[in-house]
């Protein structure tokens, strides 16, 4: 029978995968931490960790016994907490993986609700243009733009959202008029680099001008933007980060217009932590404050 003592050793060479740093997490020399590891494994009949020279990674088995070893983690908070159950604070860590403008933009700035109600709970963004860069074993939630599989995660649509053409008020100024799609021609255009992109959704430039080649490619969408401010060129970004600049101006607005969908996602066996539904909770709110669009 394994008991919640066994958990915390298991979550804290889970988190910190070196057996001295696990130590001194729990106030243990490392050898007793691998030999409590070890026992555990022996228990239950099956190998929790990879024992590498980077550090001892989680096996599927290891994964699988996350979901329950945090749940057991939470439960005793609260019930550390239960006189003070409606005001508890909530700890651990909650991994969130964003494209970079909802994750630079929007998230972000917005994390100061579940701050300071939960000041002990560590929260871990990570942006990426890119739809192969993670795996449901390496996220918490994960903010996409395409509807994913339902086989394994909870999802939702989170928040529409209008892509247009931005130039600064200088650019315009020292460059031609621009009244036609064909007008672009003349322009630089800003947006990613080309052989990075493996998202459809973000596969844009042949929508808004077939054949042309962005001249400046950047892999992130703060570096659209703060090029675009600095008056280098044309960039196609979402109204929540070009309205709100007052230095820049929208091109062809009604004429060039984009729309795409933010979708959220959680792995099932996540969705009963307490710390990954206050996440998912604040992300949601997030979302509904800069729903103008819809």
């Amino acid at each position: 029978m394994i008991s919640a003592d066994d958990m915390s050793y298991f979550l804290q060479v889970a988190r910190h995968q070196r057996l001295t740093l696990a130590g001194h997490a729990l106030g243990v020399n490392h050898t007793t931490v691998g030999r409590r590891i070890v026992k555990l494994e022996s228990d239950l009949g099956v190998r929790l960790f990879s024992r590498r020279s980077s550090g001892w990674a989680l096996t599927e088995a290891g994964d699988r016994l996350l979901v329950h070893a945090e749940t057991i983690e939470d439960a005793l908070n609260a019930a550390t907490n239960v006189s003070e159950q409606e005001h508890a604070s909530l700890s651990g860590s909650v991994r969130i993986v964003t494209p970079d403008g909802f994750g630079a933009f929007l998230l972000a700035p917005g994390l100061g609700p579940l701050r300071s109600k939960h000041p002990d709970l560590t929260l871990e963004i990570m942006t990426s243009s890119q739809k192969s860069s993670f795996t449901t074993r390496e996220f918490d939630i994960a903010v996409v733009l395409l509807e994913p599989s339902p086989r394994s995660v909870w999802s939702r649509p989170l928040l529409g959202y209008t892509l247009g053409l931005y130039a600064s008020r200088d650019y315009l100024a020292r460059y031609p008029e621009i009244k036609t799609i064909e007008d672009l021609h003349a322009h630089t255009l800003i947006f990613y680099v080309d052989e990075t992109l493996d998202i459809d959704p973000l596969r844009i430039m042949s929508e808004i001008l077939p054949g042309y080649t962005a001249m400046i490619q950047i892999n992130n969408i703060t570096g659209h933007w703060k090029a675009t401010a600095a008056g280098l060129g044309i960039a196609p970004l979402p109204s929540y980060i070009g309205d709100v600049d007052e230095n820049l101006v929208r091109v062809l607005p009604g004429e060039v217009e984009v729309r795409r969908t933010y979708w959220i996602v959680v792995p099932r066996g996540l969705l009963r932590l307490p710390r990954v539904r206050a996440a998912a909770e604040l992300i949601q709110a997030i979302a509904l404050e800069h729903s103008t669009d819809d």
